[in-house]
C-alpha cells in the first residue's frame, strides 16, 4: 500500500496519526464527505466499517447535541443485526495497541436512560433512550423504521443514516422519514453551518428488482455534480496533507494558514454536494483475494453474481416457472407485532420467534411443506379461511452436517409459543422414482418422530398420493396467483421471514422449450449446498407440495391436453 493511500486513510486522533488500510471506495467517502451520500456497493466491500461507522462519528463531532436518525425497513433488523454491528465497530481496535476506537461509558452509551455526568446534554429531550445511541458531546442517534411511522414522531432530525436501502420502500422513506428532517432552524450554535446539516448517508447492495427489492435510491445518481465532486477531492487532499503536516510539526504555521483558508471553502462545497458511488466487490480484491471471486462465480447464478458481486442491475423476468408471482400481490411486509418489541432496550439480545408474528394464530394448526434431501427445507403456513387465504409465515432449511433433528429443533424453537400443537405435513414422495420415494417417506417419518418427541402431533398428508407432475404444479400456481377468482384462495408470503423462499421462487425457471412444462432442477446439482437456499427450487418445492395437497381441486381440467403418463414429464 502506497504512502499516499496510507495518508488518505488516517483517523485523526488527539495523540497523533494512526494509519490503517482502506479500499478506494472508503477513501473516496472520506475525501468527498458530502452532505448527501449514497453508496451502492457489492457484498464484502466494507460498507459498515468503512462508510456508515466512521461517518456517524464525523457527523456527531460536527453537530454536538443534535439528533440523527438511523433507518431501516424494520426495527427487527435494526435491533438484531445492524446496531450490534455498528456498536462492534465503535468498540473495535483503533491501532496495534488494542485501544478501542470509542469507549462505552466514556465516549458513547446506548440504551441508557441516565447519561454519565461528563456527557453534554442533548439539545432536545431523548424521547426513546432505550432505542438511542448518545455520544459524549450530546449528539444522539435515534432508531427509526419505515414499517413503524410512530418511531419518527416528534423527532428533530438533522441527518439521516440509512442501512440496506434496497429493503426500504422508497415512497415510505419520502413520505415518512424525510419530512422529519428539521432543516430550517437558525440556532446560535451555528449547527446549520455543518456540512452534514440536513443531509443523509445511505448504503446498500445493488437492488434485485426481480426479487421485490426497491432501487429507489438510484435516482440520485443523475443528480450528482461530477465537477463539484472532483473539486472537493482536490481541495480535500490539499487540506488533509496540511493537517497531517501540522500534527507532525512540519512547517506548522504555513500549513495552519492553508487549513484556515481552505477548510471553510471545503465545508461550503460539501454542504452543497450529493455524492453517488456505485462500486463492485472487486474494489476490495486486495483483501478478499481471487478465490473469493472464482468461488462466487462458480456457485452463484449469473443474475445473482452480476448484482451482488458486480453491482449490475438485474431485470431477469424471463422463463419464470411461477410466472404470475408478484412481490406486490403475493408478499406482505407488515410481519410483526411491535408492542413487546418496542419496549425492549437496544442493548438486549433477543431472538425473533412466532410470538412476534402479526399473522400467526397460536390456536390454529400449522401446515408444513417439507422437501427432504441433503439440503432439507420446509415452509410453515396457516390458512385463514375467513379471508380465503394461505399465509406462509416462516422458512427453515438445514444442510450437512446438520440434519433432520436440527430442522425439527429450529421449528420447535421458533413456534414455542404455539397453543395448538397439531401439524399437517406435506412432503415430496418423488413421484414415479420408487427408491427415492422410499427414502423421502423415511425422512418424512423421521421428521414426524423428531417433532412428536418435542410435543407436536403430526399427520403425514401424502401417504398414498398419486404422482404429481411439473405441469400440474405450473398450471395450478398460475390459477392461484392470478387473483382473478374470488373463490380461489390467495397465497401471501412473509417478506421478512421468508426472504430465501421469495428469491428462489423468482429464480425458478422452466426447462426451455419443454412440453409439457418442466421445472429446471439443475441448480440443485450445480450449486453448493451452502448457496442453494435463495437460488434453487428447494424451498419452493416444499411449498408446492403443500399447495397441491391443499388446493389441487383448483387445477384447471384438461389443461392443454397434457397426459400425466409422459415419461419425459418428470415429477418433483
Amino acid at each position: 500500500m502506497s504512502n499516499t493511500r496510507r495518508l488518505l486513510a488516517m483517523e485523526r486522533k488527539d495523540d497523533g496519526l494512526t494509519a490503517y488500510y482502506a479500499n478506494m471506495m472508503q477513501l473516496l467517502v472520506l475525501l468527498v464527505d458530502s452532505n448527501r451520500m449514497v453508496i451502492e456497493a457489492g457484498r464484502g466491500t466494507g460498507k459498515t466499517k468503512g462508510v456508515t461507522g466512521p461517518r456517524t462519528i464525523r457527523v456527531a463531532a460536527s453537530m454536538p447535541g443534535e439528533t440523527a436518525g438511523f433507518g431501516h425497513s424494520t426495527y427487527i433488523r435494526l435491533m438484531s443485526i445492524i446496531i450490534p454491528e455498528l456498536i462492534s465497530f465503535y468498540k473495535s481496535a483503533a491501532d496495534a495497541t488494542g485501544r478501542p476506537l470509542m469507549r462505552e461509558g466514556i465516549d458513547f452509551v446506548y440504551g441508557e436512560k441516565d447519561l454519565p455526568r461528563h456527557f453534554c446534554k442533548p439539545r432536545y429531550p431523548i424521547l426513546h433512550p432505550e432505542h438511542s445511541i448518545v455520544f459524549a458531546n450530546g449528539f444522539n442517534i435515534r432508531l427509526v423504521s419505515t414499517d413503524q411511522p410512530d418511531s419518527i414522531a416528534g423527532a428533530n432530525i438533522v441527518h439521516f443514516f440509512f442501512e440496506e436501502m434496497k429493503h426500504s420502500d422508497g415512497e415510505k422513506v419520502r413520505s415518512r422519514i424525510f419530512p422529519a428532517m428539521r432543516v430550517g432552524r437558525l440556532d446560535a450554535a451555528g449547527v446549520h453551518k455543518s456540512p452534514y446539516y440536513g443531509g443523509f448517508t445511505g448504503v446498500s447492495d445493488t437492488a434485485r428488482v426481480t426479487l421485490g427489492e426497491d432501487a429507489w435510491f438510484t435516482r440520485y445518481a443523475g443528480q450528482m455534480d461530477r465537477q463539484l465532486v472532483e473539486d472537493i477531492i482536490t481541495i480535500a487532499l490539499h487540506v488533509d496533507k496540511a493537517m497531517a503536516a501540522v500534527r507532525r510539526g512540519q512547517d506548522a504555521e504555513r500549513n495552519r494558514r492553508v487549513i484556515e483558508r481552505y477548510r471553510p471553502l471545503l465545508d461550503d462545497m460539501r454542504r452543497e454536494c450529493l455524492f453517488y458511488l456505485r462500486v463492485s466487490t472487486f474494489i476490495n480484491n486486495e483483501v478478499l483475494g481471487a478465490k473469493f471471486f472464482t468461488d462466487n462465480f462458480s456457485n452463484l447464478s449469473m443474475s445473482e453474481f452480476l448484482t451482488s458481486i458486480c453491482s449490475i442491475h438485474d431485470m431477469d423476468y424471463e422463463n419464470m416457472f411461477f410466472d404470475r408471482f408478484s412481490t406486490e400481490k403475493h408478499v406482505f411486509e407488515d410481519s410483526y407485532l411491535y408492542k413487546d418489541l418496542m419496549s425492549r432496550n437496544i442493548k438486549e439480545s433477543f431472538t425473533i420467534d412466532s410470538s412476534y408474528l402479526k399473522y400467526y394464530d397460536q390456536n390454529a394448526r400449522i401446515i408444513l411443506g417439507y422437501d427432504p434431501g441433503s439440503f432439507a427445507s420446509m415452509v410453515a403456513a396457516q390458512e385463514k379461511r375467513t379471508d380465503n387465504e394461505l399465509r406462509v409465515l416462516k422458512e427453515f432449511f438445514v444442510y450437512s452436517p446438520e440434519d433432520i433433528e436440527d430442522l425439527a429443533a429450529r421449528f420447535d424453537s421458533f413456534f414455542r409459543s404455539a397453543r395448538n400443537r397439531h401439524i399437517d405435513l406435506y412432503y415430496d414422495r418423488a413421484g414415479n422414482k420408487r427408491n427415492e420415494r422410499r427414502v423421502n417417506e423415511t425422512d418424512a417419518r423421521e421428521l414426524k418422530a423428531e417433532l412428536e418427541m418435542r410435543g407436536w402431533k403430526v399427520v403425514l398428508k401424502n401417504l398414498g398420493q398419486a404422482t404429481i407432475y411439473h405441469w400440474q404444479h405450473y398450471y395450478l400456481w398460475r390459477r392461484l396467483l392470478s387473483n382473478d377468482e374470488r373463490k380461489v384462495p390467495r397465497i401471501l408470503i412473509d417478506y421478512n421471514e421468508c426472504p430465501n423462499l421469495i428469491s428462489a421462487m423468482i429464480s425458478c425457471k422452466k426447462v426451455p422449450g419443454s412440453t409439457p412444462v418442466e421445472l429446471d432442477k439443475t441448480p440443485e446439482k450445480r450449486v453448493p449446498l451452502s448457496q442453494q437456499a435463495p437460488i434453487t427450487p428447494q424451498l419452493p418445492s416444499g411449498l408446492m407440495y403443500m399447495v397441491y395437497g391443499l388446493y389441487s381441486q383448483y387445477l384447471p381440467l384438461k389443461t392443454g391436453g397434457f397426459r400425466a403418463d409422459f415419461v419425459e414429464n418428470q415429477a418433483l
